[in-house]
């Protein structure tokens, strides 16, 4: 080993063992690691520190190539950007790791994780995340608000970290999920017993606005409330304190759907696929769950001779939902189809006619909802155009927009992002699919059937 390296991994584990008591990254910035025989909080604490050193590597990185981010905050020190890029991979490597392994290790058991192939490497490259950056600025907030101890003030902020950068909400903020649960550390503030409403949210991003240095990506009051609510909903998702199956519980024990259950139990075995926008995906932060998800484990617990199967992608059109699913689904041999597809142009209107003509060719039934409150359906004559197109394609257009604006909750059914919707939506949605289903109300929703 180069006696240069040797020297700093010496002055590396001299230092944690001085620091452990305190946050890895402390005011000064500088890195701490462990004794050799390190205690088991020590080691959970390097795991988590790779994760931070490693996220805020990526970001020295996106700030170089976006020109955004204070220099002094986002400087890469002596790493060159191919070294940079190497702490990143070593991440996604060890949050790939056997899980059973790295808790083993962790708590000082005979395990067969090698902290040498990716754990080591980033502890001591040598990369300093400063007092200044956001991950500390949330973890000091934290830490003046709880009692919880550094260990599980960190593994919080580090997912912080992550999601304030909002590319990568569907990958490597959700490993981070993964790995810290497996471990068996926090990821949102309602394990430290703070509040989580959207009001909450808010004031907590206006006490943390101007602290953290210039990044990036923002870090304004709006930018810490979403973060704040997408950690928590995602947190209780994971944690499965409020998912599909929770919702599904919930509503099956609610009398209009009580109702619905000798029904749903006598329905014929049949395939049901869905081609959707993200409005029919689970994994959303927006709320536990969406309503395609919901319906689909009320039929996993009522008459799992009902089978679906989801074909979605954000922001899907008709049109790239015909290229990309069409064949997919056909491939499948479904008995109907529920589409949910954005229309924006004249080839949208033209895929979602061929949709239908094309599915009923093959002898299969297609459905679609008259609107879902898509934001864009605002635009004038967008909803009936939608609608127009369906029906010559041999569509059945599910009544919905007039129950959802009808609705007594529906000022709360839009997210902060103002596109996506709230569990109160998903739940109204997946009651009147779950209705047409049974056949408890028709394409128009009688009024005397409810």
């Amino acid at each position: 080993m180069d006696s240069r390296v040797l020297l700093r991994l010496v002055i590396f584990y001299v230092l944690l063992s001085v620091g452990a008591g305190s946050s890895v990254y402390g005011q000064s910035g500088h890195a701490s690691s462990q004794p050799k025989k390190s205690s088991n909080a020590t080691r959970l604490g390097q795991l988590v520190e790779a994760n931070i050193i490693a996220v805020h590597a990526y970001q020295v990185l996106l700030a170089k190539q976006s020109g955004k981010g204070d220099p002094a905050c986002y400087g890469p020190g002596n790493l060159s950007d191919n070294e940079l890029a190497a702490l990143v991979q070593h991440q996604g490597k060890l949050l790939k790791s056997d899980m059973r392994a790295v808790n083993a290790w962790a708590h000082g058991a005979k395990s067969d994780f090698d902290p040498r192939q990716d754990l080591e490497p980033i502890l001591s490259a040598g990369l300093a995340v400063p007092a200044a950056a956001p991950v500390n600025i949330f973890n000091d907030y934290l830490r003046q608000k709880t009692k919880a101890d550094s260990l599980k003030t960190r593994s919080i902020a580090s997912l912080y970290q992550t999601v304030l950068e909002v590319e990568r909400d569907g990958d490597r903020l959700q490993e981070e999920f993964a790995f810290y649960i497996a471990l068996g550390l926090p990821v949102y503030v309602g394990q430290l017993h703070l509040p989580g409403s959207d009001a909450d949210m808010l004031a907590v991003g206006r006490q943390l606005a101007g602290h953290a240095c210039v990044s990036p990506f923002e870090t304004g009051a709006a930018e810490w409330q979403i973060a704040g609510r997408k950690i928590w909903n995602w947190g209780e998702k994971n944690l499965h304190i409020r998912d599909e199956k929770v919702l599904a519980s919930e509503l099956l024990r609610e009398q209009d759907v009580k109702v619905l259950r000798p029904r749903l139990r006598a329905l014929p075995a049949q395939k049901i696929a869905v081609i959707g926008h993200s409005f029919t995906m689970g994994l959303h932060w927006s709320s536990p769950s969406s309503f395609v998800p919901i319906v689909i484990d009320v039929f996993r617990r009522e008459n799992p001779k009902v089978v679906f199967k989801q074909f979605a992608a954000g922001g899907l059109t008709a049109t790239r939902a015909q290229q990309r699913f069409f064949q997919s689904v056909l491939d499948w041999k479904p008995d109907k189809v529920m589409l949910v597809v954005m229309t924006r142009t004249d080839d949208d209107y033209d895929a979602l006619k061929q949709l239908g003509t094309g599915f009923a060719a093959a002898g299969i039934k297609t459905y679609m909802f008259d609107e879902v409150h898509d934001p864009a359906s605002v635009k004038p004559g967008t909803v009936e155009r939608a609608i127009e197109a369906a029906r010559a394609g041999g569509i059945e257009v599910i009544e919905i927009g007039s129950i959802l604006s009808a609705a007594p909750d529906r000022a709360s059914f839009v997210c902060l992002d103002g596109i996506h919707m709230t569990e109160p939506y998903h739940r109204l949605m997946a009651k009147e699919w779950l209705k047409f289903l049974a056949g408890a109300r028709g394409a128009k929703r009688l009024v005397a059937s409810n």
